[in-house]
């Protein structure tokens, strides 16, 4: 089936200048083609070199070279460092995301296009649905999204991967397969060998798609409910924290309150929010008589008498420095952007020996906030009052 054009960057149609996530893959260099047709502002295309495979610095050379063909600007954007041993989607995921929107916040770039499409939302889907019933897992991928502070637009979300494939054939244009597709030790690889099986008993991915959908619109008006809750009762501070109260928490219906914990905790944590499972959990320790804290999704979760008290968790940071780019201004922690003289590295500020303590600060909130170590050696802690010539502000999480 031809792929509709005609209303598929109609959301960004105003803005002068996007980026594209382009890897090389069928989905991403569809993409490409058709933000080149259907977009009028410049395109930027990203390319992240994982280094996890030995060709993987010539394939981004390839894509760079097809996006000049189309007349895309082009960014090779590189992993440095050593590589996890477990876990090695999800990490490169948050890698690959990562450096895109650190490349799109010191680009003035507002909006990033990813190249997921129906076949990917089925697919997500149907892994939940191995796992939960939570109308927040089972809307699958949100057109519109956000990481770091920059919305994340999903066009593709209703074209299947066979059109697009059949448009590129037709415009003799080339693909990277990336033998991962392929590795059966993944499970989305798993569940997309078995999706056709599923169709002939009438589980498509259509119909998964179309269940996402329905899915979607009663979590996002759950959310509104959650996110206007949050706007009367909770009090947030820029130094990277918030104060709940329990009493009105309490009172709140089991789904309104999942998602206005699951909401801080991605905001104020590692930028994630939590599986539903794991704030069951953390909720029946909230109603118990116990006191004292738990961690969860990167946060520390504090019970005071009458409040709750969310907050980084500074032994999830990664400790090694973030060096601010040419630009002069860089994401840190996925919660503070931070402009800094180039070359300045940033670290937690509980890596930093012989800080004073600011008094009405949690301890634990103290050692997560971002510390500049300025080429001068000079050490620039603005929540403390110290250094000079760095801005810092708090962009939260995916909360």
């Amino acid at each position: 089936m031809p792929i509709a054009r005609a209303d598929l960057f109609n959301p960004i149609s105003g803005l002068a200048h996007v980026a594209l996530a382009v890897s090389g893959g069928s989905d991403s260099l569809g993409l490409a083609h058709l933000a080149r047709r259907g977009f009028a502002g410049r395109l930027t295309a990203l390319t992240v070199d994982h280094g996890l495979r030995p060709e993987s610095a010539a394939e981004a050379r390839q894509v760079a070279g097809w996006m000049a063909g189309l007349g895309i600007d082009h960014e090779i954007l590189r992993w440095q460092g050593p590589k996890p041993q477990t876990g090695i989607q999800a990490r490169a995921r948050a890698a690959r995301y990562d450096l895109m929107a650190n490349w799109c916040a010191a680009h003035g770039v507002s909006h990033l296009l990813t190249a997921h499409t129906l076949d990917d939302q089925a697919e997500t889907v149907l892994m939940r649905l191995a796992r939960t019933t939570s109308l927040d897992s089972l809307a699958g991928i949100p057109r519109l999204g956000r990481w770091q502070g920059i919305v994340l637009f999903r066009p593709l979300l209703a074209v299947r991967r066979e059109a697009i494939r059949a448009m590129l054939g037709a415009a003799g244009q080339q693909w990277i397969d990336d033998p991962s597709n392929a590795d059966r030790r993944f499970e989305r690889v798993r569940i997309r060998q078995a999706l056709p099986g599923l169709a002939a008993i009438g589980v498509t991915a259509e119909a998964l798609a179309e269940l996402a959908g329905t899915a979607a619109a009663a979590a996002e008006a759950l959310q509104r409910a959650a996110d206007d809750w949050v706007g009367q009762h909770v009090r947030h501070h820029d130094t990277g924290f918030c104060i709940v109260p329990r009493p009105a928490l309490a009172a709140q219906g089991e789904e309104l309150h999942r998602r206005v914990l699951a909401r801080l905790i991605a905001r104020y944590g590692a930028g994630e929010r939590p599986e539903p499972s794991e704030l069951d959990r953390l909720n029946h320790w909230l109603a118990g008589p116990l006191g004292g804290r738990r961690t969860l999704g990167g946060a520390i979760i504090a019970l005071r008498h009458d409040h709750l008290l969310i907050g980084r968790e500074a032994g999830r940071i990664d400790p090694t420095p973030v060096a601010v780019p040419v630009g002069g201004e860089v994401v840190w922690d996925r919660r503070y952007r931070i402009k800094a003289e180039a070359a300045a590295l940033v670290r937690p500020a509980g890596m930093v020996a012989g800080l004073a303590r600011r008094k009405d600060l949690p301890a634990f909130v103290q050692n997560s906030l971002p510390a500049v170590t300025t080429p001068d050696g000079e050490i620039a802690v603005p929540h403390l009052g110290l250094g000079r010539g760095v801005a810092v502000a708090f962009c939260g999480g995916a909360g």
